[in-house]
């Protein structure tokens, strides 16, 4: 782990390739219904300009895909430089021209940069999954992350969580809240929220993450996985006060998520006030 403290927003780039999947929680589909203004170049440009004013913050790539182009992902990763903490959202997808070896063998080339993959991995197989033994072949963090879409209070979404729990036992794994639901007024609130009830039934509770304006959560343990459980905003500014800066696929820098965001200039940039 990087021996630095975040420093600034979070730069979150939404690569320029789409997943192909449909995962129906997602927020971010609406953004590659149309790729004829996508340009990697005028992305690299933002994250030159969000580098120069926050030389140690987080730098997360999602999607879309950052995995659909292993090359380009490769370029990107060299092109961000070593003062920030890096983190990847992913499907991990392999395909018949490539093993889960070369996949591997290609992440692990940053393992000293990436300082955490979040795999999607949830009860319904929204996405075609590689092989689990992957997982094993990987030097650096990862974590499974799962979106409980299905309502938390069916008796089978109970069987159906536990089974993901025993199939990814011995890593760590984040349980996510349906982001589509979630608002100011029930982000924090555990009293009725049944996945929160049902995690705790399930699992043994440690002790609750530190609060955000955007985001909460809790950790647990199961037979000594560690659990974590995260209740996240669909967008991340709130009262001025930003969480998330953002770089579209077309390379243009936003405050905030999809429909909520505001285009910014380097002015803006000067006078952001973060969290």
């Amino acid at each position: 782990m990087k021996d630095f403290p975040k420093i600034g927003p979070t730069v979150t780039m939404f690569v320029p390739y789409d997943c192909k999947n449909a995962c129906p929680f997602c927020v971010n589909k609406k953004e590659y219904r149309d790729t004829s203004s996508f340009d990697l170049q005028r992305c690299y440009r933002s994250l030159d300009l969000l580098d120069r004013v926050f030389p140690h913050n987080d730098v997360v790539l999602t999607g879309g895909e950052p995995l659909a182009d292993l090359d380009a992902l490769q370029d990107i990763l060299d092109h961000i430089s070593d003062g920030h903490h890096v983190y990847i959202n992913t499907t991990l997808p392999v395909d018949e021209n490539q093993t889960i070896e070369e996949v591997a063998a290609i992440l692990n080339k940053y393992k000293d940069k990436i300082d955490c993959m979040n795999v999607s991995r949830h009860l319904d197989h929204y996405v075609k999954e590689c092989s689990d033994e992957i997982f094993d072949l990987l030097e650096f963090p990862h974590r499974i992350n799962c979106v409980v879409f299905e309502s938390a209070s069916k008796p089978e979404t109970r069987d159906r969580l536990i089974a993901v729990l025993d199939r990814f036992k011995g890593h760590e794994v984040q349980l996510r809240a349906n982001y589509s639901y979630l608002t100011l007024d029930n982000v924090f609130d555990t009293e009725n929220d049944h996945l929160y009830q049902l995690i705790s039934d399930i699992c043994e509770y440690k002790y609750d993450l530190e609060k955000e304006r955007f985001r909460t959560g809790f950790v647990f343990e199961r037979e000594g996985s560690k659990i974590t459980y995260h209740k996240t905003l669909p967008f991340a500014k709130i009262d001025g006060v930003v969480g998330d800066i953002i770089i579209r696929q077309t390379g243009r820098i936003y405050d905030d998520w999809n429909e909520y965001g505001h285009e910014l200039n380097t002015n803006d940039l000067v006078d952001l006030q973060y969290k």
